[in-house]
């Protein structure tokens, strides 16, 4: 399958040094994208094999590898992705996040399908990249701006509104331990930290202009599966759904199963869910759509306020898990304070998900008396007192008062507080929105996600309620859909598609695209076993540093206290056995370590002793 003419990519991986203030074109590892398609799955690789173990997440020799697919840049709808990896400094493994809008697929368009960015600048600067122009500009003037004026000031700096923009807030600048990475406004690489490595690293900023194009193998057949896919998305219900409402559509579904993680996971449903929902959304707030390059459904929705107290902000979102996170998961029933809260994570550079739960822990604490005003600064931090948590969040991002705590995530926080068993994470990232009694699949993808409790490593849920819902609460089984899930998702990131194209896009219809683009053929097989060895790959990285099947767990709530109310009342995760049977399936002992034979099998013995051997 080997891409010997290159289709597909631009060839070239730019290499920054902060440290020297120096860069260097080298050419795309051709062979990295052919055993790993791309993305996702070359990012893994990339820093596995360049990053030291025991790497220090916020010291100059962590690095961000922002890496595209093939995909990108071309007509394949959703196609509008990059991923960012490096080492977390909310977890300390290995991790990724993945961006949409414009900046991936602008990156592309300058000629670079590889930015590895390494070291640290003495002062801030900037990264101006126009086309083959490389340059490192002096940011003092946009240190301790927020992420909407440094895009302003570059923009304006440049001469061209056009440009496009990946840049930290003061969250990032501080070092916020779950500080994202915005880009155009409203987008962001979320989770991980990857904001606070690059504030680590002194860089405000980078910026893209690109003019040229992507050459692909078959451009007819491309344009046909285009075509196709356009048709497909436009009948599709699913996509109807999202195309009006936005993510938020899935808030009622969820809730009415039983497992929208709500008062920091005490519980599955919020008995206030229908004053958040989609239609209170839409009927009050939704001003318009967004999407992202070369995509039909647009599910970006705009919200404004027109009156009261927060007049006048507006912005893309709130998000699905926004929603659930910094409303549901804290008690906050009012529309207008989750929009204003939205709008303060990401002006600071704040992932919303891992800031709303990190303050849901601290509201439980408040109401437990673990905490009280004199901690809080006599914020009267209750669930659902939407005030104190807006100046708790801004606290969070500057690091002042309680937000100096709350900044270090909700795992060391909870420590601190002395109430470690409050803190709703895995490996040290706060749970995505999804209560994981009610769908019990994905306890066991919070337990096993190599970036820690995230959803998207393998999102089961849609499968686990689908239908009569008689799989939602059962556990045989979810370890074959967790493998499956956690493959498909590994090839998706890898291939920079976005999650919603898979309304319409079945793996073979990947593969069509693939081919299309790259002139090279691959069966469903070799796809899947391509998902496999990302997935070990990652879990490689993190089991030099030290990580096993100790780490892969949930907290005493979700494993020893049943659900008090909702559709999933009674239940609790029964995690021992899905995980065993999980590391079966995967090849690996039951300390969690892939086999030998499970290294030969997908052809990662001879990176790992490659690397042995480099160090």
């Amino acid at each position: 399958m080997t891409n010997i003419n290159g289709k597909g990519l631009t060839g070239k991986l730019l290499r920054v040094n902060l440290s020297t203030r120096s860069w260097v074109i080298e050419s795309t590892p051709r062979e990295a994208y052919d055993f790993f398609l791309g993305g996702r799955g070359v990012g893994a690789y990339l820093l596995y094999k360049e990053l030291e173990p025991g790497t220090n997440p916020l010291g100059p020799q962590n690095k961000l590898i922002f890496t595209s697919g093939v995909l990108a840049g071309t007509l394949t709808p959703g196609a509008s992705r990059a991923v960012v990896c490096f080492r977390s400094p909310l977890t300390g493994t290995y991790s990724y996040s993945l961006c949409g809008g414009h900046f991936p697929v602008e990156l592309r368009f300058a000629g670079y399908d590889i930015l590895i960015i390494e070291g640290q600048a003495s002062r801030p600067v900037y990264l101006w990249i126009d086309d083959d122009s490389i340059e490192l500009r002096e940011a003092d003037n946009l240190w301790g701006l927020q992420t909407h004026q440094t895009e302003d000031a570059i923009r304006q700096a440049v001469h061209d509104s056009d440009i496009h923009i990946a840049c930290i807030g003061p969250a990032g600048e501080k070092n916020v331990r779950f500080a994202c990475i915005q880009s155009d406004y409203h987008r962001e690489f979320g989770r991980g930290g990857g904001g606070a490595v690059m504030g680590s690293k002194n860089l405000k900023a980078i910026a893209v202009r690109g003019t040229g194009s992507i050459h692909v193998a078959d451009p007819k057949a491309l344009a046909q599966f285009t075509e196709e896919a356009y048709q497909d998305l436009s009948q599709s219900p699913k996509a109807k759904i999202r195309r009006t409402l936005g993510t938020m559509e899935m808030v009622d579904g969820t809730n009415n199963h039983g497992y929208w993680g709500t008062r920091n996971f005490s519980t599955g449903f919020y008995e206030k869910a229908s004053a958040i929902n989609a239609d209170a959304f839409k009927k009050e707030y939704f001003d318009g759509s967004l999407s992202c390059y070369g995509c039909p459904i647009a599910c970006g929705k705009v919200s404004r306020i027109k009156k009261g107290p927060y007049n006048g902000t507006a912005l893309e979102g709130p998000e699905f898990e926004t929603d659930g996170l910094i409303g549901a998961n804290c008690g906050v029933s009012d529309p207008e304070v989750i929009i204003k809260a939205t709008e303060i994570c990401d002006l600071y550079g704040m992932d919303t998900m891992s800031a709303g739960a990190t303050v849901s822990l601290a509201m439980e604490c408040f109401e437990k008396g673990i905490i009280d005003t004199t901690v809080t600064g006599g914020a009267e931090l209750s669930f659902g007192n939407g005030e104190a948590l807006l100046t708790v969040l801004k606290q969070t991002a500057l690091r002042e008062g309680i937000g100096e705590i709350l900044a270090e995530g909700s795992k060391r926080a909870g420590e601190y507080f002395r109430a470690p068993v409050l803190a709703m994470q895995v490996k040290g990232m706060e749970f995505a929105t999804y209560e994981p009694r009610g769908v019990k699949g994905m306890g066991l993808c919070y337990a096993v996600s190599t970036k820690g409790g995230h959803h998207m490593f393998a999102p089961t849920m849609g499968a686990e309620t689908a239908g009569d819902g008689s799989q939602q609460f059962l556990i045989e089984g979810k370890a074959e859909l967790v493998c499956q899930t956690q493959a498909q998702m590994a090839v998706v990131d890898s291939l920079v598609l976005c999650s919603s194209m898979r309304f319409v896009m079945s793996l073979v219809d990947q593969l069509h695209f693939y081919q299309a683009v790259t002139g090279c053929a691959i069966n469903p097989d070799e796809l899947m076993l391509i998902g496999q060895r990302i997935v070990t790959m990652e879990r490689l990285f993190n089991i030099r540093e030290g990580f096993s099947r100790k780490d892969d767990t949930l907290p005493n709530r979700i494993l020893k206290e049943v659900m008090p109310t909702g559709a999933a009342k009674g239940q609790k995760v029964e995690l021992e056995s899905m995980l065993t049977d999980y590391y079966e399936r995967m090849g690996w002992d039951q300390e969690g370590l892939p086999k030998n034979e499970t290294l030969v099998r997908l052809g990662l013995d001879k990176i790992i002793e490659n690397s042995i051997s480099s160090k």
